[in-house]
């Protein structure tokens, strides 16, 4: 049987929004292209700032339906292009202590590295992205010099993040999304790695306890809005991880978090490309 493919542009910023949007309206798979992860073949590069979505579907009445709505163009896809192809184009990823394996490769793990084998499927977060990068190589080496130390993971996706900080030396290791889906495949993704994570659909403010580090990887607007309740999170000497953000909006996020009492982190702030990574310590 054939699948559909539905292919449109929009801005980086809502792009993880608006692949959530294609899910509820019934794609089988989404890929968020913005010129920074592993491209899908014959698919162009956007424009700075912008990102391509390709969603499939296995009906052709879901797939005109959504592009009705967002826009886009709609193509008949051969079995071939999709099920399986897809898949040649990931490979393992190497981000600080950090190796991130799709389950269909099989291939040993560096030295001294930790593996997390990972599915992508209906939930964001494959490490791909330089936003999800960025955050594997800060939670590397933070866990490295504080093995022990407790860990938030807020808007947790897929669960790479979560996961990842566990099998790096965290303790407890608390993760939460809003999105169901979302929290039963970081489950899935968490038992596959053998990685024992507090999952949840609460908001922040509902999670017990404080913790030694947050790590958020959402949109900018989100992160200024939880800004007290992520600051409310954070221990003594805890480290904020901020990510999703590209770098025009660093200065507001940043002021958002230092009225909350925290200060910028020396030497903290990471960027790839136009993504920006923002770290904040609560003073002791």
């Amino acid at each position: 049987m054939p699948t559909w493919s539905l292919t449109l542009e929009t801005d980086a910023t809502v792009a993880e929004e608006l692949s959530s949007d294609l899910f509820e309206r019934g794609a089988a798979g989404v890929e968020v292209r913005d010129g920074e992860g592993t491209p899908m073949p014959g698919v162009p590069l956007p424009p700075p700032g912008r990102a391509l979505l390709v969603a499939w579907f296995p009906e052709a009445a879901a797939a005109e339906a959504a592009r009705a709505d967002l826009g886009g163009a709609v193509t008949e896809v051969p079995d071939e292009d999709w099920g399986e192809g897809w898949k040649k184009d990931f490979r393992p990823l190497d981000v600080g202590r950090v190796r991130v394996r799709p389950s269909w490769i099989d291939e040993p793990t560096p030295p001294g590295a930790v593996e997390v084998v990972l599915d992508p499927g209906m939930a964001f977060g494959t490490g791909t992205h330089p936003t999800t990068s960025l955050c594997l190589a800060a939670l590397s080496d933070l866990i490295t010099a504080r093995p022990g130390a407790s860990v938030l993971d807020v808007g947790t996706g897929s669960g790479l993040l979560a996961i990842a900080a566990r099998k790096l030396g965290a303790g407890r290791v608390a993760a939460n999304d809003e999105d169901p889906v979302a929290v039963r495949v970081a489950g899935e993704n968490a038992e596959r790695n053998g990685a024992a994570l507090e999952l949840t659909v609460d908001p922040v403010e509902a999670i017990a306890g404080t913790f030694d580090v947050v790590v958020a990887n959402i949109l900018a607007n989100v992160l200024v809005a939880l800004a007290p309740a992520l600051a409310a999170k954070l221990a003594p000497c805890g480290v904020l991880l901020l990510s999703g953000i590209l770098g025009p909006q660093e200065d507001e996020v940043r002021r958002a978090h230092v009225a909350q009492g925290l200060a910028p982190l020396p030497n903290g702030d990471r960027r790839q490309g136009e993504w920006s990574l923002l770290a904040l310590r609560r003073p002791a």
